[in-house]
């Protein structure tokens, strides 16, 4: 396979197929039907889907294993798994983001009514920019509101 290195290159202007089929973003996995459906069938008898079902105890205690960790907290969504995290952590006033992430990011965070600070990206690694962060902590004063918290 070669890398593509002009916009020409693509594709979907006059460039080569890299894949023989065409792949989709989001592809769902689709399990065996029979062990999928026998599965429903029986969370639609027990008429209990989520909340602490045979399931959802069934997938944490999986993850809990694959991890490597004692507890595992299931979620509908990363949205609410952020907002727990923000809780649990305590955190307020302002939190430093990458200013490449999905909106949940900072919306979790303002529903707190906490400001996001938006800060670069490595170019590399699409994190935040490690190095740089030191920088806006020290000129914002959220180093010291860390620390205040701490010992709160």
């Amino acid at each position: 396979m070669s890398v593509k290195r002009t916009i020409a290159d693509l594709a979907v202007l006059v460039g080569f197929r890299v894949f023989a089929r065409q792949i989709h973003v989001g592809v769902p996995n689709v399990p065996a039907r029979e062990r999928l459906f026998a599965r429903l069938n029986d969370m639609i008898e027990r008429r209990w889907f989520t909340n602490n079902g045979k399931y959802v105890q069934e997938f944490e205690q999986e993850i809990c294993r694959e991890l490597g960790v004692k507890h595992c907290v299931a979620t509908c969504n990363a949205t609410v798994g952020l907002e727990i995290v923000i809780r649990a952590l305590g955190l307020k006033d302002e939190v430093i983001v990458p200013s490449f992430t999905f909106i949940a990011t900072a919306h979790t965070l303002q529903w707190q009514r906490i400001t996001p600070v938006f800060f670069d990206i490595d170019l590399c690694t699409h994190n935040i920019d490690a190095a740089g962060v030191e920088y806006v902590i020290s000129a914002r004063g959220l180093w010291k509101n860390f620390q205040t918290g701490l010992d709160a």
